[in-house]
């Protein structure tokens, strides 16, 4: 009982952190609301994380976690590497409209200047579940190149980049000038994200 009592405070005070990350960002939230919104005691938070920091990238993994378990998931319909690096696209989207918390969370920490020099253990771990991530793109583009299902002209490493960047970068964009851009196109979001992939597809598979 005891320890289910401890599972579901440290729940709430992860749950009631990350709308406050997502909110005001890292910077700006601060223990304090972060307690008065769980309504606990300040002195609780240190008794689970020994600091803001620790918080968030905690929190950051936790996103991380269940966008790479969605990745994953979808793997198991895919027949080749092309269906992976497609999927892997297709799942970053719906994942920013499916769990709009995490996926501004991992936006926000994307923002963060990168110091991988930091011992902080969550910080190591957020890192390390992003490059994860990555890998796993990089090893897909690798497995269709081998299959024959991607252009074996393509280079994994650059590709991948190519591609995080491209997918990150446009749902982002999306995300915050919606409006802006269905005025200047009439496009829906859906819509410019579908186009993204048809022309991915293309990209990859030019070929064959």
């Amino acid at each position: 009982m005891e320890k289910k009592n401890k599972e579901g405070k440290l729940n709430l005070i992860m749950n009631v952190a990350e709308k406050i990350f997502v909110e005001k960002g890292y910077e700006k939230a601060t223990m304090t609301e972060i307690a008065k919104r769980a309504n606990l005691a300040k002195g609780t938070l240190y008794l689970y994380f020994s600091s803001k920091k620790d918080l968030y990238f905690t929190s950051v993994e936790r996103a991380l976690s269940a966008l790479l378990a969605s990745i994953i998931k979808k793997f198991s319909s895919c027949k080749n590497g092309f269906e992976k690096v497609v999927s892997m696209g297709e799942t970053y989207v719906s994942f920013s409209l499916e769990y709009v918390d995490y996926y501004k969370l991992i936006l926000n920490y994307e923002t963060l200047e990168v110091h991988f020099g930091d011992k902080d253990p969550h910080v190591k771990k957020a890192y390390e579940k992003s490059e994860e991530i990555f890998r796993l793109l990089v090893s897909s583009v690798e497995e269709g190149i081998k299959d024959g299902s991607i252009d074996e002209r393509l280079e994994p490493l650059k590709i991948a980049m190519v591609l995080w960047s491209e997918i990150t970068g446009m749902v982002q964009q999306v995300s915050l000038r919606e409006t802006l851009y269905e005025k200047w196109t009439g496009l829906k979001p859906l819509q410019i994200y579908e186009y993204y992939i048809e022309v991915t597809k293309k990209m990859l598979a030019s070929s064959l």
